[in-house]
């Protein structure tokens, strides 16, 4: 077996083990809202102590694509949310869950390799400092960044009635998708055609963006949004949390890629003059 595909089960039986050990207190919880945080919490933790244990940070990296459907699957179950809008939108939100969980998968090295995020913070700060960083910063921050754009969803599965301007939110969000599968099946036939030689991919959707794929993760939850709009337009307030998703590409995510580029693709400069940061727009001349 390589040493891709048994990292590869190792973290299957993790997030076994984490789900599993999160539905004891999610169980015994009657507010949906209390339950799926305390469930998002708890196996979060879990797998912190994994990351720990094995030194891999990056046991944590599904965890943002597997999540989603498996909190929301867990609230249909247990609160018997059996209608139109719980569906739709498992659909959409397992559609999102399997296109980008396959993609962590095919750049996957395996466990004890980490990130090169996680591998700078290890090695600027001392063992202790870097826990703290990683059980707040590297592990809950991004869980509750997640669970603040599902709140928008947890209003909706709960609805029974369907608005015909969902279909607006649900367009958005599987747009979304599809930008972000183009997006990565370029930059990574790009790669292999170009490897070693630190070349910018600029094709595809590459040429009129430096972040398709996270403005494809972005628009993602927006339509999650638009969705929950649609069909609890009384609520709209709540489902604003999802914005904390934005804010996280928009101050931690983007600009931490734009430095790491900089610093390894000679041609970057040039890249970042012409093309537009995020939106896709025509490059300039």
């Amino acid at each position: 077996m390589s040493e891709k595909n048994r990292g590869f089960l190792v973290d299957v039986v993790l997030y076994t083990i984490a789900f599993a050990l999160a539905w004891i207190p999610f169980s015994r919880i009657e507010n949906l809202f209390t339950a799926t945080a305390v469930f998002t919490a708890a196996a979060t933790f879990v797998l912190f102590l994994a990351s720990v244990v094995l030194s891999d940070v990056s046991v944590y990296d599904p965890y943002w694509s597997v999540a989603p459907p498996v909190m929301v699957l867990a609230d249909v179950l247990k609160y018997r949310l059996y209608n139109i809008n719980s569906l739709i939108l498992l659909i959409i939100i397992s559609i999102w869950s399997i296109r980008l969980t396959w993609n962590w998968y095919e750049t996957y090295p395996g466990i004890g390799k980490e990130d090169w995020r996680y591998a700078m913070y290890r090695k600027k700060l001392p063992p202790a400092v870097f826990q703290i960083v990683s059980f707040f910063g590297l592990h809950f921050m991004p869980t509750i960044v997640v669970y603040l754009g599902l709140v928008g969803t947890l209003f909706s599965i709960q609805k029974t009635g369907f608005a015909p301007l969902c279909l607006i939110g649900a367009a958005v969000s599987l747009g979304a998708v599809l930008l972000e599968y183009v997006a990565d099946q370029s930059i990574h036939r790009f790669i292999r055609e170009h490897k070693g030689e630190r070349k910018t991919c600029d094709v595809s959707v590459w040429k009129y963006s430096r972040h398709p794929n996270y403005l494809g993760e972005m628009s993602f939850w927006t339509g999650l949004y638009l969705y929950f709009v649609a069909v609890c337009p009384e609520s709209w307030a709540y489902g604003l949390c999802f914005l904390a998703v934005i804010v996280l590409f928009l101050t931690v995510s983007i600009p931490m890629m734009e430095k790491h580029n900089l610093e390894r693709r000679p041609d970057y400069a040039d890249y970042q003059k012409r093309t537009s940061k995020i939106l896709l727009l025509p490059p300039k001349q």
